[in-house]
């Protein structure tokens, strides 16, 4: 059975409480992460900064039992996006 979001989790996720938290930050494994993507990867204790890539974080959400519908698939469609702009030669 799929939860239904809060009107303060849809806010808090798309980041309208606090903007800065959706600004891209290097992190000290070298990892593009706003502070609302490492707030859901801790949601679902997933600890982003033993990852040494993000292929690997992207593989450590995988590995995640979550609905398609869930805030952990929206996050990981977006690494796998940024991911893709990063590692791919154009």
């Amino acid at each position: 059975m799929a939860h239904e979001l809060t009107n303060d989790e849809i806010e808090e996720l798309v980041g309208l409480k606090d903007p800065d938290r959706n600004f891209l930050k290097v992190r000290k494994n070298g990892l593009l992460l706003t502070d609302n993507q490492v707030g859901t990867l801790e949601r679902y204790n997933i600890d982003p900064s033993k990852c040494g890539s993000m292929s690997e974080l992207l593989y450590m959400i995988e590995q995640e039992d979550y609905d398609e519908d869930s805030e952990l698939a929206y996050l990981a469609e977006q690494l796998s996006e940024t991911n893709y702009y990063q590692n791919t030669n154009k």
